[in-house]
């Protein structure tokens, strides 16, 4: 009898615990914000691959968040999502102006206004808009290097946008920084040469890279590049001894045995060349 009164006692008792824990975890439930019930749902949905659904939920986690770090944690991760994984770029243009115009941190503000100028430039190539942005991050960077590597990127814009003069202005006062990369603004400063036919300088600026660093010269197939603009001029003998003396710097052989096929043929069939047949 003694036996069996024990038995339900701690039946008893062990049910009451089960009953203590099951309420107080219910508590802790009740007690999490939605802002994070929200949050932690959308990561088990990025677990599982379920990435727009988890854009949805971090959306409206960080619609209700009162805490700015933890609203921006939600909106960074729902960007990087939106631009990253399931490429729905005004999406991610959309998120990354609410960070820009609620986070309480400018470190987080800078970083989505130049995710912005990324977005515009890199993955939609709306170079105008782009350039709009990037001209709004150059009042907002201090930092020389930094502010060399943007003002590039806003010669390109320029330049891509049909404006070469800005970009022309751009390039020649980086070239006066210590901090300016300057083989790149070199190499866009001979494009824009080209494309407005100033051959001779283009020429001229090609093999300043050349000096400059060779490696970075082979790398970016300059020497093909400058035999082009040798070509544009119609001075294809030249095109042709600028590439025999340069050829083992070329790694596309394939390519190359095509540019001296070409060129030889252009050279042949040039009027007034000697060895055309009349």
């Amino acid at each position: 009898m003694k036996t069996k009164l024990a038995k339900r006692f701690t039946n008893s008792v062990n049910l009451k615990k089960v009953f203590f824990i099951f309420g107080v975890l219910l508590l802790l439930n009740s007690c999490t914000p939605q802002s994070e019930k929200l949050y932690t749902e959308a990561y088990s949905e990025i677990e599982s691959g379920h990435f727009r659904i988890a854009l949805d939920l971090l959306e409206k986690s960080a619609a209700i968040e009162k805490d700015d770090k933890k609203r921006n944690k939600a909106l960074v991760e729902a960007a990087r999502i939106a631009r990253f994984e399931i490429q729905d770029y005004d999406r991610a243009i959309r998120i990354n102006r609410q960070i820009i115009l609620k986070s309480e941190d400018p470190k987080q503000r800078l970083l989505a206004q130049e995710t912005l100028a990324e977005i515009y430039f890199e993955n939609l190539q709306n170079y105008s808009q782009a350039l709009n942005e990037l001209l709004i991050l150059e009042q907002l960077i201090s930092e020389a290097e930094a502010k060399e590597k943007l003002r590039f990127k806003i010669a390109q814009a320029y330049f891509l946008t049909g404006n070469p003069s800005a970009s022309f202005e751009y390039i020649e006062a980086s070239l006066k920084s210590p901090a300016a990369d300057r083989k790149n603004f070199l190499k866009l400063k001979a494009q824009i040469l080209v494309s407005q036919k100033r051959h001779d300088e283009a020429l001229a600026v090609y093999e300043e890279i050349r000096k400059l660093d060779a490696d970075f010269f082979a790398k970016e197939n300059l020497y093909i590049a400058t035999s082009t603009v040798f070509e544009e001029k119609e001075d294809y003998a030249s095109a042709l001894a600028y590439l025999e003396k340069y050829q083992s710097f070329v790694n596309d052989k394939a390519y190359l045995e095509l540019r001296f096929k070409r060129l030889q043929e252009r050279l042949t069939n040039k009027p007034l060349f000697k060895g055309r047949r009349k």
